[in-house]
């Protein structure tokens, strides 16, 4: 299931891996201390309350790093700089761009979408600029499949 969550790049199946692995060792540790707890006899009961303890601090690490990327997909945090370049560089590479600016891209499910700001010759006609924008939106996706949507603001290339 990791290797799939990582394929997919889903934080979802990625926490399901982690569960079950935390399933496995709090497992893991109750059996070892009810065991040493039965076979030690008395003076050893002790042995289930440090299982116990193993077993919580499985779960609170487990959770603790569960967390991080779980929030950072609800507050949409931006991925990281290589899918940044890779959209830059489809969209700055299509001809009749002379620019891009504010570039946005967000995390949805198990792909992303993309705003971004592109500048042309201010004397682009508009139909003209909305055949370059679909352009764009195609080469953005070509590089990028994950990108599911992409939202483009035209502006006049001023310098």
């Amino acid at each position: 299931m990791s290797r799939v969550g990582e394929e997919v790049a889903s934080t979802a199946v990625a926490a399901d891996a982690w569960h079950h692995r935390s399933d496995a060792l709090t497992s893991l540790a109750a059996f070892v201390g009810i065991s040493v707890a039965l076979i030690g006899g008395p003076g050893w009961e002790a042995a289930d309350d440090w299982a116990a303890l193993a077993a919580s601090a499985v779960i609170l690490f487990n959770g603790i790093r569960l967390l991080r990327p779980a929030v950072d997909d609800l507050m949409d945090r931006s991925p990281g700089g290589e899918l940044l370049e890779r959209i830059s560089t489809a969209a700055t590479g299509t001809s009749d761009v002379r620019a891009i600016e504010k570039l946005k891209v967000r995390k949805a499910g198990l792909g992303y979408y993309v705003d971004l700001h592109v500048q042309t010759d201010p004397a682009m006609p508009l139909h003209d600029a909305h055949i370059l924008s679909g352009r764009v939106k195609t080469a953005i996706r070509e590089a990028v499949p994950e990108v599911l949507g992409v939202l483009i603001h035209m502006e006049p290339h001023e310098g």
